[in-house]
């Protein structure tokens, strides 16, 4: 068996904050490639991030936060630090969200940021340090939000497929997804430094946390393929970064 540790927080003001421990009974699945464990490096991932892109990668991550101010219930998938959970709670004060990271140390990281806001965002907000792919919401209801920011590039194409699905699985009808990631220009300078930069990243992350993966998944189709529609994008750094608002139809 597999446990788990999950990092949830009460809904309740007179609970403290607790650490729940999760079991998982589906051990058949092996996810060989598409697996990193990001612990290690959460302390400095947000000085990392800003070194290396300023903050382009947390502009994208907001860039549509306006449009979802209506959601009422959130599945927010890989946000590691919490940052835009953040975001994402100050900006719409009706949302509860379920946070689902691997990474306990992140997800350490994001509770902490949330009770910074206060008692109003922390109710609001479960954390759970888990699989994505094998994680159940605790009352089975569907979510109208679903975000997967620089999410999706971890997992290679047909587990991409596997991902894209199961989220689509998460979804009301006409639930929005926000999406931020990294992308390969088509030509020109753009393509070849993009490509460059990217090669560069999977290669330090394979370093720092174990990911496998080496190339990023063609996740708009298998998005598309799982009943999502795109919507908007806005591109950033000449098109090395992308974000995206998504419908499932």
């Amino acid at each position: 068996m597999e446990t788990v540790h999950a990092a949830a927080i009460s809904r309740h003001p007179s609970v403290r904050t607790s650490v729940e421990h999760e079991t998982l009974a589906n051990t058949d699945n092996v996810y060989s490639v598409a697996t990193m464990n990001c612990d290690w490096i959460a302390r400095f991932y947000r000085r990392l991030e800003y070194l290396s892109f300023g903050g382009a990668l947390q502009a994208c991550r907001v860039m549509y936060v306006p449009e979802v101010a209506g959601c009422q219930r959130a599945i927010v998938c890989g946000d590691g630090d919490g940052r835009f959970l953040a975001e994402l709670l100050r900006a719409n004060r009706w949302i509860c969200a379920d946070f689902v990271d691997l990474s306990a140390g992140m997800a350490t990281l994001a509770q902490r940021r949330v009770e910074a806001i206060g008692l109003e965002a922390v109710v609001r907000a479960n954390f759970h340090v888990a699989d994505v792919r094998e994680f159940n919401p605790t009352d089975g209801a569907a979510y109208d939000l679903i975000t997967a920011h620089f999410f999706l590039d971890c997992f290679d194409d047909a587990e991409a497929t596997r991902v894209t699905r199961r989220l689509a699985s998460f979804a009301r009808p006409g639930a929005t997804l926000l999406l931020s990631d990294f992308r390969i220009p088509p030509s020109g300078i753009a393509h070849y430094a993009a490509a460059a930069i990217i090669r560069g990243l999977y290669f330090a992350f394979r370093v720092a946390t174990g990911l496998r993966v080496t190339r990023l998944p063609n996740y708009e189709d298998a998005l598309e393929h799982a009943g999502f529609r795109k919507q908007r994008e806005t591109l950033k750094l000449g098109g090395l970064l992308v974000a995206s608002l998504w419908r499932r139809i």
